[in-house]
């Protein structure tokens, strides 16, 4: 079926980037499974525009395939003309695939005067099959918490959302010289890791609700950096096996090392990385490492050192 919009109509979408802190079931022994939290950063972002021309420039064909797969979700064989203005690094653990897919779908739902449901679009490209993160700060922004996956789960459902606090910067390491774990290697992972004890998942979802999320709500930076590095260590444990030790990135692995050597303690990589992370209390702090780091490692040039706040805000449909 083709739609008729009007040509000067034209849709804007920006979204940001996230950060994947850990999953907090990975025992495989209850009804649901993984649960996770994450945060939105501004640091990264996928920006485009849709309007309802044949399209005008070239786009990336991985794009491209998003969006003939999402006219074809909703039975469409419409010309339109996707321009993206900037994307978020693939296979980097940023969230790049599920904000891409919301990207698009959200705006050619605009255009279209469909709804924009960003459940329903994430399941429309298979995103969400493990984590609805990515979903849940499009949406909301901010630090989310997500319950997982269940027997009738079509996306992971939102279980709380709280404004990050604004003084708080990560520091990214970020290694270019090779992809995280994705695509069929990440589906072939999840089904071959073995399981983690109950007593230490246990462990990890009463941190959570006794120290990870009060923490933040009270803005009690040691309490919350402590709960962070307890939910990567429990998801390093999981992930160890394969990707060849705690962290993607033998590079990453060594800066986020000595970090820890200083005292950090909500430090780690996220999702499959290759990127890591720094939580630190204020800008000056993590600019001043931001700084120290990349004269120290000006030779290196596949590794960057980016400062960046947390996102508090949903994404921008315009």
């Amino acid at each position: 079926m083709n739609a008729v919009i009007s040509p000067q109509r034209l849709v804007s979408v920006k979204t940001h980037g996230r950060l994947h802190l850990g999953f907090f079931d990975l025992s495989g022994q209850a009804e649901r499974r993984f649960g996770s939290v994450g945060v939105a950063i501004d640091a990264y972002h996928t920006a485009l525009t849709v309007s309802a021309q044949p399209q005008q420039t070239a786009v990336d064909p991985w794009a491209s395939a998003i969006l003939q797969q999402h006219l074809k979700s909703l039975g469409l064989n419409t010309a339109l003309d996707l321009n993206i203005q900037q994307a978020i690094p693939r296979h980097s653990g940023l969230g790049s695939g599920t904000q891409m897919a919301l990207a698009v779908g959200a705006g050619v739902n605009t255009l279209l005067d469909h709804p924009v449901n960003s459940a329903q679009i994430a399941a429309a490209h298979q995103r969400g099959a493990r984590s609805g993160i990515g979903i849940a700060t499009f949406d909301h922004g901010g630090l989310v918490v997500d319950g997982g996956r269940g027997s009738n789960t079509i996306v992971p459902p939102l279980l709380a959302r709280h404004a990050f606090p604004e003084a708080w910067h990560f520091l990214l390491i970020v290694d270019q010289s090779h992809d995280g774990l994705h695509g069929s290697g990440e589906k072939n992972a999840f089904k071959q890791l073995p399981p983690l004890g109950t007593a230490a998942t246990r462990d990890i979802q009463h941190r959570l609700l006794m120290q990870g999320l009060p923490a933040l709500i009270e803005q009690d930076f040691q309490a919350f950096t402590g709960f962070v590095g307890a939910l990567q260590n429990y998801n390093a444990d999981y992930f160890a096996p394969a990707q060849g030790g705690p962290y993607a990135s033998q590079s990453v692995a060594r800066i986020l090392q000595a970090f820890h050597q200083q005292g950090y303690r909500g430090l780690g990589q996220t999702s499959w990385g290759p990127t890591g992370f720094v939580l630190m209390p204020s800008k000056n702090e993590a600019m001043l490492h931001q700084a120290a780091l990349s004269q120290q490692y000006a030779q290196h040039t596949h590794l960057s050192f980016i400062v960046t706040a947390a996102v508090n805000d949903p994404a921008r449909i315009e």
